[in-house]
């Protein structure tokens, strides 16, 4: 079996009113969707990065790139072309877009394998459970636009939710008291700061909101470099009495040594769609549970291709330390028609679908109906 062609298109829709995830705003819902196919007539999909947004830088190095290195090429070595494809961006950047470009590449690779195999991702991986629980991910509003929708979301049995706050700490605390009154004390809360404050600042407001029981605090502090991440998210967590989450913005396994060596955070996220596709997902999960740490990964709601979210789902149904699925409160194309079969959310939890691969599939059409220009 042999690959014979590797593309990545921008796919998605176009939103009325932008959302904003903290410092990231998008005006489409979508994501780099990457296709992969054999002379045997089998395909997989994955998803590169966090947002269609991105195809500009990184949409090139996957079809003039990595893609054209991968023809000819067996399917199924997928840690030997993970290795060369990291390889291969030595000189030009090892880190970043091109990661990001690795990464959906990894994930159409294994959704091929399971179709091979005639198995689902999560089976060949190592199957720990065939559900996860769910947390509801809101996007950054006002409170009176946040609290109805997180009341909803408990009544449709969601018992876990992420909220976003900005760098006023008078308005994150109003937030949460407002979504605590609403929602009561049972349903766990877990606050993104996305990198709002310098570490100082982060020790204020984890200060305010420790009466509120958090489950994490994630991203509180703006860092410039992998040094200063580490050690300024150390020196909170020393200092405070809420659990730290973070590293969804870090890229392969190497760029977590340092946190996990020190345990400055209690819960991990890489994503898979950007950390270096499932395969690496998976080491760093792994690396995690080595040291006791819980890995609950990020999965971008800018784009809710439903793609990134069924990758996200078998690499943490795969791992005993990964509790919970991060998913996205409002939708997107995956749910409007791109895919055949988007995973749901019953009685606040995901549950695997036993189709081969990741049980995901484009519908017919899909590059007319959902192409993007950005």
């Amino acid at each position: 079996m042999k690959i014979t062609s590797v593309t990545a298109t921008p796919l998605g829709v176009p939103l009325d009113e932008e959302l904003r995830w903290g410092a990231m705003a998008v005006k489409v819902k979508g994501g780099i969707v990457v296709k992969i196919t054999t002379d045997e007539g089998l395909e997989g999909i994955g998803e590169a990065g966090f947002s269609a947004v991105y195809f500009p830088t990184v949409g090139p190095i996957i079809n003039q790139q990595l893609g054209p290195m991968l023809l000819g090429k067996d399917p199924r070595n997928i840690g030997g072309i993970w290795q060369e494809m990291l390889n291969a961006t030595h000189m030009w950047g090892r880190r970043g877009i091109e990661t990001y470009a690795l990464s959906g590449i990894d994930i159409a690779l294994w959704d091929l394998l399971g179709k091979i195999s005639n198995q689902p991702v999560y089976r060949l991986l190592g199957a720990s459970k065939s559900k996860v629980r769910a947390y509801f991910a809101p996007a950054l509003k006002p409170t009176a636009e946040i609290v109805p929708e997180v009341k909803a979301a408990v009544d449709n049995g969601f018992t876990a939710m992420k909220l976003r706050v900005t760098g006023d700490i008078n308005q994150a605390v109003e937030l949460l008291g407002s979504v605590r009154d609403a929602i009561g004390t049972g349903p766990d809360i877990m606050v993104d700061a996305n990198m709002s404050y310098d570490r100082r600042g982060a020790y204020d407001l984890a200060r305010e909101l420790e009466p509120f029981g958090l489950t994490w605090l994630e991203e509180p502090i703006l860092s410039r470099s992998l040094s200063q991440y580490v050690d300024d998210n150390t020196w909170l967590a020393d200092r405070i009495n809420i659990p730290l989450a973070g590293g969804e913005s870090l890229l392969t396994r190497y760029e977590y040594i340092d946190l996990l060596s020190r345990r400055t955070f209690d819960y991990l996220q890489p994503d898979c769609t950007s950390v270096g596709g499932i395969t690496e997902a998976k080491r760093v999960a792994d690396m995690a549970s080595a040291w006791n740490i819980t890995c609950v990964p990020h999965i971008a709601c800018s784009s809710g291709t439903g793609i990134a979210l069924a990758a996200g789902l078998h690499m943490i149904l795969a791992c005993e330390n990964a509790p919970m699925i991060e998913f996205d409160a409002y939708g997107g194309p995956g749910w409007d028609g791109m895919l055949t079969s988007p995973l749901e959310v019953k009685d606040g939890f995901v549950e695997a679908q036993d189709s081969p691969g990741l049980g995901v599939e484009l519908s017919a059409g899909v590059y007319d109906g959902f192409a993007l220009t950005v």
